[in-house]
């Protein structure tokens, strides 16, 4: 198994090396802005979806005041058939590549501390759906035990994450890994 070394340089401090005994790798970190940028390309892309959903939900069906039950369900399942292939495709993608859609137009990737692929567990159910359940349930657990008021609590703990990997990204003595990169040990570099 390859061994993770951190080396140093003058001009250039975010370069890795991957040793094993027949292999050199050296492998650049990627820049916030390029992991910023494929954030926003992957939610550009997933508000398209849902974007259309809604279209195809207004040409095909129409609005029905007098069944808005009946018109939310519609358009939920407008949403599900063209955010699922989206959201599967990125998922395939991740769990093959390590890229997600923004991450491969970005020119970026994520590994393993070791260098390897890290595969759909470590991308996607980690990293992803892991991830999303905890930031999910933990406002949750805080507006219960502390009787809080539940629209400021999510919104200021979803700002406080947001600002903390922002934080993260640009703290190159932490290699730029964010709260997810820790959870599912995880680097995103250069391609």
């Amino acid at each position: 198994m390859p061994k993770f070394q951190k080396k140093f340089s003058k001009n250039i401090y975010d370069y890795y090396d991957f040793h094993d005994s027949e292999s050199e790798i050296e492998v650049e970190l990627a820049s916030p802005w390029q992991r910023i940028a494929a954030y926003i390309i992957n939610v550009a892309l997933y508000s398209i979806c849902i974007f259309l959903a809604a279209l195809l939900y207004v040409f095909h069906k129409g609005f029905q005041p007098e069944s808005m039950h009946i018109n939310d369900i519609a358009l939920n399942i407008c949403i599900l058939i063209l955010s699922i292939p989206f959201i599967t495709a990125q998922w395939i993608m991740m769990s093959k590549t390590g890229q997600s859609i923004g991450k491969r137009l970005m020119k970026i990737k994520v590994i393993n501390l070791d260098g390897c692929n890290p595969g759909f567990v470590s991308t996607v159910f980690i990293r992803e759906i892991l991830f999303e359940t905890i930031v999910s349930i933990f406002p949750y657990l805080l507006i219960k035990i502390f009787n809080l008021d539940p629209g400021y609590t999510e919104k200021i703990f979803n700002y406080l994450i947001i600002f903390i990997c922002l934080f993260m990204l640009f703290r190159t003595n932490t290699n730029r890994r964010t709260l997810q990169d820790y959870l599912a040990k995880t680097i995103v570099i250069k391609v």
